[in-house]
């Protein structure tokens, strides 16, 4: 755990645990990290020592549930194209690589026990985002596919 943090995450202020994040993905030498769940209002991004946070979540007056976020190396920033477009399901960044663009969408797919509406409507909003993508540039998606 990061220096001068508490291990209990419970205990740890929302905004705090992006602290805890960039610690983190720092000893790990991680460039861009795929998150979900970061129950974060809205969206936006935020900047750490290292690395910068960028998320997609709820309404301010809907309950902190599920929520996307990418956290992205500081260094690598004039690289990417900040996230836009996204759910609290699914959200994509686009960054700029010597053999051209590279498209990553992230995923929180519903789970097992959710509705079949819900399920039908993710993978029918995922098959239109791959769709907007043109077939040229490389596609990666990651992320939680419960269903």
């Amino acid at each position: 755990m990061c220096s001068g943090l508490s291990d209990d995450l419970h205990q740890v202020d929302d905004s705090r645990k992006i602290a805890i994040i960039n610690c983190e993905l720092k000893r790990l030498n991680i460039d861009i990290a795929a998150l979900q769940k970061t129950r974060l209002p809205l969206n936006g991004s935020l900047r750490e020592q290292d690395y910068t946070l960028f998320w997609q979540g709820r309404e301010p007056g809907e309950p902190r549930m599920h929520g996307m976020g990418f956290a992205v190396k500081n260094t690598l920033l004039s690289s990417i194209e900040p996230p836009s477009k996204g759910t609290v399901r699914t959200l994509s960044l686009r960054l700029s690589t010597s053999s051209g663009p590279a498209n990553i969408v992230s995923v929180y797919a519903p789970t097992l026990g959710s509705p079949a509406e819900a399920k039908d409507m993710f993978y029918t909003h995922l098959e239109t985002i791959i769709k907007e993508f043109p077939v040229t540039e490389h596609l990666y998606i990651i992320g939680d596919f419960n269903a």
